[in-house]
């Protein structure tokens, strides 16, 4: 021990003075919160949220609701680890719990016996509660865990709410990017059918004495009138916190946080509010429709000269009704001859010389889109076209030239006019009743009695063939999106998808088809005259509105005394731009896109309805591309005559700064939009009526009226019997249409005599090139092409002079050896049928 002793008395005296030794001391102060050394550590449970913190929970009797999963926090806000919850209530006759954390609108089922588990039962509140009268109370939760307690969670519970109606949007339409904060009224069921007022905001209470508010969408329930309470309380007070959702987000977005709705584009969309799980539909947004577009170049012109194989964009101001401008609005964009210059999205593409005239169009459902049932709301869901904008490509071009004989022959042929070489002779799998090129130029289409054929332009080959579509090719979209094919024997219609190759199929039967520029609305009629199983009926296809359909009695032609007998439509045109059609027959008429009729009566309303009607017969209508005439030729059978009708077309118009652009279906136009309850009207076109008599040429039927690219020519072919000798081919020069309300001038009639005229027996079909340069037309009784070159300047004393011949040299069909020959003959038959695109001449 005594050596021990002085070993440490040794290292002491070792240790040099002035040195310390630190970091070998114990602070148990840094675990805890306080940093003392006592109370509560880093890591224990300080704090616990549970959520919904601010919204609370919205619960209908007898609902159930899982809690939320609580978030336990230390001192220092880190997460904290909890081994078990535990819930409270401040009213366990109202709000319920399960150890679970199931949430009870009422009280859960306890020792039920017969095996039933406890917990699994919610128990509406019994009594009932109420406040104010009103059925619905508050009350509280919270969750534990090692001894710390949460946030306390407002719970409303509540009867069921039977319908919720948006209160917070005033009933207008609102301009871009403005907003409006959205608030609700709510109705109850007190369990025998009777609906009562629920809750409301806080503006609808009446003030002072007034009595009931009138702007309740339900009675007050018979207690609260009996107390002398004429009022309920806001939903927020007794529902909790609204959740809102827009059917279509391109028309308005909803901050959730806010309730604040901004309008983003045109349109109507429905607005869907949520509240104890339920949701209803609450009530419509609207922003202000288009008033006007107005379409210029980027020089801010309304036309140019455009280079070939250079692009051009164009430029577009958009006013809303409100006055306001609009910016991003998708437009749709036509252009009256898209073979030679094309448009997508606002840019010109100058593929070959000629002349066009492009338009931009608003129209749902890619611009102002609205729900069916709210068709024309404050404007929406309705159609916008600008004004035109004239484009000229110059240059020098040749073109390609199909030739085929329906029904007559199976065969089709071409002819490249750079070489002036005939292609060979195509035989197509079966005999044809119908042959189309779409308007770019890309495919044939030939429908017959087994299949629709699709030959390419590129190269006469056969590319596809869809059995299932049998019947009368009647049209093709212009953007060559949709064909409408006719089975005339079973009385279907096939809407024939074409990139798909599927269709649509309905009944009916047609007579002939017209597309608008834009593809977006095609227009079908049948006439009662054309035999059984056919009626005088409009059919329109919309991408809007879908199908409609029209009978066309004679009272829709109430603007005159109807003729008798009335003849019904058996050819249409559409008007340029593409706001309606005008339909043939007697008397001649024009359909519009502004419907007509209550707004929110969507079963009552007219959506195409009677825009003109002039007294005059009309068989074959055509539009010339300035839209300033429509032409129409009708046979006169006793006398193998023509009357030929130029109606000067008006397009109501108004002026944004120094341009006229058409008006629209909304305010401040000739049809208003009213909002609910109000009525649309339909939009009125304005046309002069010129009529002459055509020098007799023999014919029997009008077969086409062809309007040249420019709208400066049209030729009138016909057919004739066999016997007829010397026929000549007649056109007409339009005059300058006449302002609207003053007699129109009629323009120069002539006749061009074909060559080999002793022989030709009627011209049958004709079809102009893209460039306005030449005419092809087909012949009877020699069976040949005449080439007919159109001087500059065309006019009586410049006509077109026929220069050229051509044999297609088609094979007829015979009934016994081919399948859907229903006009057999013999030899070589006339082409009954031309369609013409441009080619490049290097």
């Amino acid at each position: 021990m005594r050596r021990f002793l002085t070993l440490v008395s040794l290292l002491f005296l070792a240790v040099p003075a002035g040195i310390s030794v630190t970091g070998c001391y114990r602070n148990p102060g840094v675990n805890y919160c306080n940093g003392l050394g006592y109370g509560l550590k880093i890591g224990d449970v300080a704090s616990i949220t549970l959520q919904p913190q601010t919204t609370g929970i919205s619960l209908a009797f007898g609902q159930t609701q899982q809690i939320a999963t609580p978030t336990a926090y230390d001192c220092k806000g880190s997460g904290a680890s909890v081994g078990s919850w535990s819930y409270g209530t401040t009213n366990n006759q109202l709000v319920d719990l399960s150890p679970s954390g199931m949430i009870c609108a009422g009280t859960w089922n306890r020792n039920s016996g017969g095996g039933i588990a406890d917990y699994t039962t919610c128990n509406k509140p019994n009594p009932l509660p109420t406040t104010g009268g009103l059925p619905y109370l508050v009350a509280y939760i919270t969750a534990s865990g090692n001894s710390v307690t949460s946030n306390p969670v407002k719970v409303y519970v509540h009867t069921q709410v039977t319908s919720i109606a948006l209160a917070g949007v005033s009933q207008q339409c609102y301009s871009q990017t403005t907003v409006a904060s959205l608030d609700a009224q709510a109705c109850y069921s007190d369990g025998s059918g009777n609906q009562y007022q629920f809750c409301a905001p806080s503006t609808y209470q009446p003030q002072g004495t007034a009595g009931i508010s009138p702007k309740y969408a339900c009675p007050l329930a018979p207690g609260l009138i009996t107390a002398g309470i004429m009022s309920v309380p806001v939903c927020s007070s007794s529902l909790g916190t609204l959740t809102y959702a827009v059917g279509n987000s391109s028309v308005g977005t909803i901050d959730s946080d806010t309730n604040v709705i901004t309008a983003v584009q045109p349109g109507t969309t429905n607005i869907t509010a949520t509240i104890a799980g339920s949701a209803s539909s609450a009530g419509y947004f609207s922003v202000c429709p288009p008033q006007t577009v107005t379409l210029k170049t980027s020089a801010g012109t309304t036309s140019a000269t455009v280079t070939q194989g250079v692009s051009q964009t164009l430029v577009s101001s958009v006013e809303d009704t409100a006055g306001h401008a609009i910016n991003g609005l998708s437009l749709a964009y036509q252009s009256t001859n898209p073979i030679d210059i094309s448009v997508n999205g606002g840019t010109i593409n100058a593929v070959h010389p000629g002349v066009a005239t492009i338009y931009a169009s608003c129209q749902s459902p890619a611009c102002n889109p609205s729900p069916i049932n709210e068709l024309g709301l404050y404007g929406t869901g309705l159609s916008t076209v600008s004004n035109g904008v004239t484009i000229t490509t110059q240059g020098v071009t040749s073109d390609f030239v199909w030739f085929g004989a329906p029904n007559q022959s199976q065969y089709f042929v071409s002819i490249d006019l750079l070489t002036g070489t005939s292609g060979s002779t195509v035989k197509l799998p079966y005999v044809p009743n119908s042959m189309i090129m779409d308007k770019t130029g890309n495919n044939l289409y030939f429908g017959s009695s087994h299949g629709l054929m699709v030959y390419s332009t590129s190269n006469n080959a056969l590319t596809s063939q869809n059995n299932n579509v049998p019947g009368l090719l009647l049209g093709v979209s212009p953007n060559n999106s949709y064909a409408l094919i006719n089975d005339q024997t079973r009385g279907l219609l096939y809407l024939y998808n074409i990139s798909s190759s599927t269709s649509q199929t309905f009944s009916g039967m047609v007579a002939a088809v017209a597309w608008t520029a834009d593809s977006q609305t095609m227009y079908a009629v049948d006439s009662a005259s054309l035999g059984a199983g056919h009626s005088d009926t409009l059919y329109v296809y919309s991408q809007n509105t879908g199908w409609s359909t029209d009978v066309l009695p004679c009272s829709v032609y109430n603007a005159v005394s109807c003729p008798n007998p009335v003849v019904g439509p058996q050819n249409l045109t559409a008007t340029i731009p593409g706001m309606g059609a005008y339909l043939s027959g007697n008397p001649t008429t024009a359909r519009a896109w502004c419907p007509a009729g209550a707004v929110g009566s969507a079963a009552n309303m007219v959506l195409y309805p009677l825009a003109d009607t002039q007294p005059v017969q009309t068989d074959v209508l055509a539009a010339t591309t300035d839209g300033n005439h429509i032409l129409g030729a009708a046979q006169v059978s006793s006398s193998n005559v023509i009357t030929l009708t130029d109606l000067g077309l008006t397009i109501p118009t108004t002026t944004v700064g120094s341009v006229a652009v058409p008006v629209s279906c909304v305010p401040g136009a000739s049809a208003t939009a009213p909002a609910a309850g109000g009525v649309l009207s339909a939009l009125s076109f304005t046309s002069t009526k010129i009529q002459t008599a055509l020098n007799p040429l023999g014919s029997t039927a009008i077969n086409q009226v062809v309007t040249s690219p420019v709208s400066n020519l049209t030729f009138i072919t016909y057919s004739a019997a066999n016997t007829n000798t010397g026929a000549k081919l007649p056109f007409y020069l339009p005059a300058t249409k006449s302002a609207p309300g003053t007699p129109g001038s009629l323009g120069a009639v002539g006749y061009v005599t074909l060559s080999g005229s002793s022989a030709v027996t009627a011209p049958l079909a004709g079809a102009f090139t893209p460039d306005n340069s030449m005419f092809f037309v087909s012949t009877q009784g020699d069976n040949l092409i005449h080439f007919l070159t159109i001087p500059t300047g065309v006019s009586i004393a410049n006509p077109p002079v026929d220069t050229k011949t051509l044999a297609p040299a088609l094979p007829a069909c015979s009934a016994t050896t081919d399948s859907g020959c229903t006009q057999p003959g013999t030899g070589i038959v006339p082409a009954t049928v031309i369609t013409v695109i441009p080619r490049a001449t290097t």
